[in-house]
């Protein structure tokens, strides 16, 4: 088993396969730096909610939730350094707003 994975789960067709590839390496990049995980032992998976079963605020929801898997043990500094770190370059790649987005980092 993976010591860091992530689920990722959007709107279908929010983001395109193109889009994913670069979050999926970013996603990776992030954790090297980060964690010092290999990015080759990290995966990212992306899973889609159909059209119109996904609402907020009674209009089709727009958010993206990143769940990241991590090794246990690392300090609430770098739990927040990791996601406050996916929050930015997720938003900088998608052109997501913040309020579309959702991030965590749950101990494997």
């Amino acid at each position: 088993m993976s010591r860091v994975s992530f689920n990722c789960t959007m709107q279908e067709g929010q983001i395109g396969e193109e889009l994913r590839a670069k979050l999926a390496v970013a996603l990776q990049q992030i954790t090297e730096d980060v964690l010092g995980e290999s990015p080759d032992d990290v995966p990212v998976t992306f899973s889609n909610i159909p059209s119109g079963f996904g609402f907020r605020g009674g209009e089709p929801s727009t958010t993206s939730l990143v769940r990241g898997s991590i090794v246990g043990g690392v300090t609430q500094e770098v739990r927040e350094d990791l996601m406050r770190r996916i929050c930015d370059r997720w938003m900088e790649i998608s052109g997501c707003t913040v309020d579309e987005l959702v991030v965590s980092a749950r101990d494997v």
